[in-house]
């Protein structure tokens, strides 16, 4: 399954590996129990909700999506630890290419297998795995997952208020004007 990737992304959402309908529709979040697209619109990282078919546009409003691995499984239980961890140097690139702001995993799981921790807690880590990129760790939006669908949202509008407060502060910080008065 492709990537969605870009230049300058603002948030790069990485996943354990593409579930069995992502597999078969070459579209990221695709299985219809996954509030990925739901999470996106409701937090405002996305101006409307998207279909997986629509995973392309992504790019359009600064988010990408990529996998530790590209295999498709029913399950994350389904891969080993050495796949996990033999994506890092992919991810690595991916993240230095794209001059990702923020990775955001899609799960702490996902966070522990890249990062090689024992623990993380939700939110913004406070030691990143890539130079110039933030780590957040976003709850998994798999149907699978326990979590009620507001406990999740909670998080990715946190993820929307960084980006917010990070764009607010770059402009503020190069800006002239404001500099030369005082401000």
């Amino acid at each position: 399954m492709p990537d969605i990737l870009g230049v300058g992304l603002k948030v790069l959402f990485v996943g354990f590996n593409p579930g069995l309908r992502s597999g078969q529709t070459g579209h990221h979040y695709a299985g219809p129990g996954n509030q990925f697209w739901r999470l996106l619109a409701a937090a405002g990282l996305t101006p409307c909700l998207l279909a997986p078919s629509e995973d392309h546009r992504m790019v359009d409003y600064g988010l990408g999506s990529t996998n530790l691995v590209s295999r498709p499984t029913g399950t994350a239980a389904e891969l080993s630890r050495g796949e996990l961890r033999a994506g890092l140097p992919r991810l690595h690139g991916i993240v230095r290419e794209c001059a990702v702001t923020v990775v955001a995993y899609t799960g702490k799981g996902v966070y522990l297998a890249g990062s090689g921790r024992s623990q993380a807690e939700w939110g913004l880590q406070h030691n990143n795995l890539f130079p110039h990129s933030l780590d957040f760790v976003l709850p998994s939006p798999s149907g699978l997952v326990r979590m009620q669908f507001d406990e999740k949202l909670v998080w990715y509008r946190k993820l929307n208020v960084l980006l917010e407060d990070r764009a607010s502060n770059a402009s503020t910080d190069h800006c002239p004007l404001r500099r030369a008065k005082g401000g």
